[in-house]
């Protein structure tokens, strides 16, 4: 299949599905798409080809034509992302699903802020799908629920933290694809964190010397270990 407007569907596939009021919407007004055109429709589990069988004013009717299972990754990739504002938290997790994370958990730390609250959770997830749209990933980048920094335990080959200053002078040997890594917040980690999170098997790195906010660490570093991992 070539480049083509593309859609999410929540639901299984069927000979003609309906979009619901805000894909169809995004279609329609965003996308320019009208009646007989061929777009993609993306579930959890397929890729299919179909085309706008029926426009109306707030829901559009897909025939299918052809599918095929979505493309799997063939790695771990997991983002541990303390939790800061909103705007720069909407920035990071469209970003990180840019970028192939294939999961995020966010997390309370002494210096970041406090629990997501379940709409926040809902956009973040729609920011995620969305970017996987725009950029044509298959498979979603899960987001899962927050934990409190202390709690976390990680059972990954290979284990990150990206740190301003007490790392490690170098980039990170990626020697496996099963991979997570650890993003501050604004502020940094507390001691106790810092000796926690080591403790807990992360090595330390500090591959510039240049102290950055932590959306621009959450892209440059997420970006240096996808483009380490073969995937």
């Amino acid at each position: 299949m070539g480049r083509l407007k593309r859609v999410y569907y929540d639901n299984q596939l069927s000979s003609i599905i309906e979009l619901d009021e805000n894909q169809s919407r995004k279609l329609k007004t965003v996308l320019r798409a009208e009646q007989g055109d061929n777009i993609e429709v993306l579930t959890h589990d397929e890729l299919a080809l179909g085309e706008i069988h029926l426009s109306g004013k707030k829901s559009i009717q897909v025939r299918i034509l052809e599918k095929r299972p979505v493309v799997r990754n063939n790695y771990t990739l997991k983002v541990y992302q303390c939790i800061t504002k909103r705007e720069y938290m909407d920035f990071m997790v469209e970003k990180y699903s840019e970028l192939g994370v294939t999961h995020l958990i966010p997390v309370v730390s002494a210096r970041s802020f406090e629990n997501i609250k379940p709409n926040a959770m809902e956009r973040y997830n729609l920011i995620a799908k969305e970017a996987a749209m725009q950029c044509e990933r298959e498979e979603l980048m899960t987001i899962l629920p927050s934990v409190k920094l202390e709690r976390i335990k990680d059972d990954s080959d290979i284990k990150i933290l990206f740190h301003e200053r007490m790392g490690e002078k170098s980039l990170p040997n990626v020697t496996s694809n099963n991979i997570s890594m650890i993003i501050g917040p604004e502020g940094g980690f507390t001691e106790k964190e810092y000796n926690f999170l080591v403790e807990s098997g992360f090595k330390a790195y500090t591959p510039i010397n240049t102290i950055l906010k932590a959306e621009t660490a959450a892209v440059l570093f997420a970006g240096m270990v996808r483009l380490s991992i073969n995937g």
